[in-house]
């Protein structure tokens, strides 16, 4: 058997009526007349098909039927509105996979940001050293680094980072020319090395001192304290040269490998939101970049 869901204004009447026991009362905290609310009431006692009130010339009060509904409107309206609020201040959540380093170096000290923080959402990172085969199917969006194209996903270059030449302040290096006398500090190997030199037009200095290191933001560190001149990412030792503790080294700037933003194809209000952030964020580093 089917039933009859009963006129949600006309029920709104009533809470307002049980609770205050009294037509005219209701009439005025609702803003209508006392024959409205009359109405209304009568027309919720039709569709329910039992008395709610016993009337009297000058009052009214609840029937048996009418307490216990009362009782439950009372606790629907309660409900109701703990319901409302929490989904009102519940904070959207987005889930992103994202290059290690790059969250690290990059993305982390730009969540101090008011702009950030003003984006109110729950954040939910996973890291990643290695390109991702696959972007899981929980993830809202995805940083990558190369060319990776991922099935559901549409890709847009976020980061392009520029390979250059980076010393400690006290080093006192000032171009290339000098650079071999301080000692090579670079990742996995020699490649980036060779490449700047050749860029230069010189001869790479093979007797060079050198120290190698299997990840990119180890090696900015190490030029951080002294031990030679990295050869890094803009993007990787963004933090140290913005705070002076690096300083440029004149020299050959070369392209790297691009970060990209991987985002579904009709993607969430929250990852919306995010994304209009990064490229916000993406478009204030590339005009730092240019100047550095």
């Amino acid at each position: 058997m089917s039933v009859k869901t009963p006129n949600l204004s006309s029920v709104r009447v009533f809470e307002a009526a049980s609770r205050l026991e009294s037509f005219v009362d209701a009439a005025t905290e609702l803003g209508v007349t006392p024959a409205a609310v009359s109405r209304s009431v009568r027309r919720l006692e039709e569709e329910l098909g039992t008395a709610l009130f016993y009337r009297a010339h000058r009052s009214v009060s609840l029937t048996q039927a009418g307490t216990l509904y009362a009782q439950k409107t009372a606790e629907a309206f309660r409900h109701l509105a703990v319901d409302t609020v929490e989904a009102i201040t519940e904070r959207p959540k987005l889930t992103l996979d994202v290059e290690a380093t790059f969250l690290r170096q990059w993305l982390l000290p730009r969540f101090k940001k008011p702009s950030f923080l003003d984006l109110n959402i729950a954040l939910n990172m996973r890291t990643h050293d290695d390109p991702l085969r696959v972007i899981p199917a929980s993830s809202d969006l995805a940083i990558v680094w190369g060319f990776a194209d991922y099935s559901g996903y549409k890709r847009t270059r976020l980061v392009s980072p520029k390979t250059i030449l980076v010393a400690a302040p006290d080093l006192g290096v000032v171009d290339l020319k000098e650079v071999a006398e301080c000692g090579f500090i670079h990742e996995a190997d020699e490649h980036w090395w060779r490449l700047v030199y050749e860029e230069a037009g010189m001869d790479y200095p093979e007797h060079a001192r050198s120290l190698t290191v299997t990840r990119c933001d180890i090696p900015v560190e190490a030029a951080r304290l002294g031990l030679g001149v990295c050869v890094a990412d803009d993007v990787i030792a963004e933090g140290e040269l913005r705070s002076g503790a690096l300083v440029p080294v004149s020299g050959p700037r070369l392209d790297s490998q691009d970060y990209f933003l991987m985002t579904r194809k009709t993607p969430a209000v929250p990852a919306i939101k995010f994304t209009n952030w990064l490229f916000a964020e993406a478009k204030a580093f590339a005009q730092w970049q240019a100047l550095i």
